[in-house]
C-alpha cells in the first residue's frame, strides 16, 4: 500500500490554496494570472483514481472525500467595505483597458501598457499646447523665441527656409512726441508709425516728414566742409561693450544694430539717449551660405518674393527710432540687382535709408537705390578688417583723404575693442584738420556709386 504522504507529492495539490485564505489587495485587483486547476483528482483523470480505489479503497475513499469537501465548501462571504469597492472600481477600469492583462498574456500586456503610456504623454502635451495657444497672448515671451545669442556661429540645416512667426512686443506710441536731451526725436513719433500685427513700423507722415531724416542726428555743419561719417555694425550683441561705447564715443558716430540682440530696443534707446542715430542690420545672404548664416529672418534669392518680404517685414517691427538699414552679411544679395531692387521699392515706400557696407566688390545695393529714387549711402573703407591698431590708423588716414578729395566718406567697424580705443584717439583729432565727423544721415544721396 503507497505511503499516505506521497497522495500529497503533486505540486498542483500543494500550490492550492485554501478555501479560507485571503486574498490581498493587489490580487483582488488584478486577478490570477492562470487558471488553476481544481482537483488533483480533475489532473488524474477517472482512470487513475480507479487504480487508486483498487490499491486501497481507504486511502482512495480519503482522497474523494477531500475533493468533495472542498467542493462543497462555501464560498467566503463577500467584503463590502471601501477597500472592496476600491478594487471593484480599479478592475473595472481593468476589465475595459487592459484585458489582456487579467488573461496573463505578458506579450499583449507590454505591449497594451506601452501604447497606453504613449497615449497618456501625448494626451497631457496635446492639452499643454492647447493652454499656450489660448493663453499665448497673455505669456511674456518665451526663452530663446526672440533672441539669437552668437548669430555668426548659427547653423540651420538647407531645409529650413521658412522662419516663424514672431510678435514684437505692441508699445503704445506716446501723446506727445519732442525731442530727447540729445536733440535726437523721441521714437516712436505716432505720426511716423504704422501699427501692424507684428508691432509698430515706420511710415512717412501724412505731412511729408520720413523717418530717416526725422530721426537723424541734427547736423548743422556747412556743405563746403568735407565731411566723414563712421558706421559701427553689429552693435548690441554684447550689451556692456556697446553701453561703453555709446558713453564714451562721439555721439556723431552712428550705431548699425543687430536685429537678433538682446533687449534690442532698451539698447537703441539709450544709444539715441547719448546721441547716436541708429540703423538696424537687415540680415542677407552671403555667398557662403548656410556655412555663414546671418539667422533665420535672412533674405535669400531662392525664396519667394512674398518669403523674403515678410521677413523684412520682421525686421522692420524691431524697434523703433532708426533711419534705415545696412545689410549684415549679404555679399550675395546685395549683388543681384532684381532682389536688391525690390527692398529699394519698398524701403522707399517707408521713407528709410540704406547703407550699403559693400562687403562684395560687385554690390549694386547703393546704385540700385539711387535708381528707384532712394536714400542711400555706402562704406568706403572697412578700418578694421585687419583689427589691430596700426591698420585701424592706416585706414582712418585714408578715409581723410576720400573726404577731402570727394567731399564725404563713409568708414565702417565693428566694435572690437582695439577699434572703440583708436576711434576714440581719433576723433579728437579730426576738427583740427578741418574734416567735420557726421552722422551717416549727413552723407545722404551726397555719394556716387559706381
Amino acid at each position: 500500500m503507497a505511503d499516505q504522504s506521497d497522495l500529497h507529492a503533486d505540486p498542483e495539490d500543494r500550490a492550492m490554496p485554501g478555501p479560507a485564505a485571503k486574498q490581498g489587495l493587489l490580487k483582488r485587483l488584478l486577478g490570477r494570472f492562470g487558471r488553476r486547476k481544481r482537483h488533483a483528482v480533475d489532473m488524474n483523470g477517472p482512470d487513475e483514481m480507479h487504480v487508486l480505489h483498487d490499491a486501497d479503497g481507504q486511502d482512495a475513499d480519503l482522497i474523494q472525500t477531500i475533493t468533495r469537501a472542498d467542493d462543497d465548501t462555501p464560498p467566503p462571504p463577500r467584503r463590502k467595505g471601501f477597500k472592496h469597492k476600491l478594487a471593484a472600481l480599479f478592475r473595472i477600469i481593468g476589465l475595459i483597458l487592459w484585458p489582456p492583462f487579467l488573461r496573463g498574456d505578458f506579450g499583449t500586456v507590454n505591449r497594451r501598457l506601452l501604447l497606453t503610456a504613449w497615449t497618456a504623454v501625448l494626451l497631457t502635451l496635446a492639452g499643454v499646447g492647447g493652454w499656450l495657444v489660448t493663453t499665448g497672448e497673455s505669456l511674456t515671451s518665451l526663452p530663446g523665441s526672440e533672441v539669437i545669442i552668437g548669430v555668426a556661429r548659427l547653423t540651420l540645416p538647407p531645409e529650413a527656409r521658412l522662419a516663424p512667426d514672431q510678435k514684437a512686443d505692441k508699445a503704445a506710441a506716446p501723446p506727445a512726441v519732442g525731442r530727447l536731451p540729445s536733440g535726437l526725436l523721441i521714437a516712436p513719433d505716432p505720426t511716423l508709425s504704422e501699427a501692424t500685427p507684428r508691432g509698430l513700423v515706420p511710415k512717412i507722415g501724412a505731412d511729408g516728414r520720413q523717418p530717416w531724416s526725422a530721426y537723424a542726428r541734427p547736423f548743422d555743419e556747412p556743405p563746403t566742409r568735407p565731411r566723414l561719417a563712421i558706421v559701427l555694425q553689429d552693435m548690441g550683441l554684447n550689451a556692456q561693450l556697446t553701453a561703453l561705447a555709446a558713453e564714451r564715443l562721439p555721439p556723431a558716430i552712428t550705431f548699425s544694430f543687430n536685429p537678433y540682440a538682446p533687449d534690442l530696443a532698451v539698447q537703441i534707446e539709450r544709444a539715441r539717449s547719448a546721441g547716436h542715430e541708429v540703423l538696424l542690420g537687415m540680415p542677407m545672404e552671403p555667398f557662403d551660405y548656410p556655412t555663414s548664416d546671418p539667422g533665420p529672418y535672412t533674405l535669400l534669392t531662392s525664396l519667394s518674393d512674398q518669403e523674403n518680404v515678410r521677413r523684412l517685414d520682421w525686421v522692420l517691427t524691431r524697434a523703433s527710432g532708426y533711419i534705415g538699414f545696412t545689410n549684415l552679411m549679404g555679399g550675395k544679395y546685395t549683388s543681384s540687382p532684381e532682389h536688391m531692387r525690390d527692398i529699394a521699392v519698398k524701403l522707399k515706400e517707408r521713407g528709410l535709408m540704406f547703407v550699403d557696407t559693400r562687403v562684395a566688390p560687385r554690390s549694386v545695393a547703393a546704385r540700385v537705390m539711387r535708381e528707384a529714387g532712394g536714400v542711400y549711402a555706402f562704406v568706403n573703407r572697412q578700418i578694421d578688417a585687419q583689427p589691430n591698431a596700426q591698420t585701424i590708423d592706416a585706414r582712418l588716414d585714408e578715409l581723410e583723404r576720400t573726404a577731402r578729395a570727394g567731399g564725404v566718406a563713409v568708414g565702417g567697424a565693428l566694435p572690437y575693442p582695439v577699434t572703440l580705443d583708436r576711434l576714440l584717439n581719433w576723433a579728437g583729432k579730426l576738427d583740427a584738420k578741418g574734416i567735420a565727423l557726421a552722422p551717416v544721415s549727413a552723407i545722404a544721396n551726397r555719394q556716387t556709386p559706381e
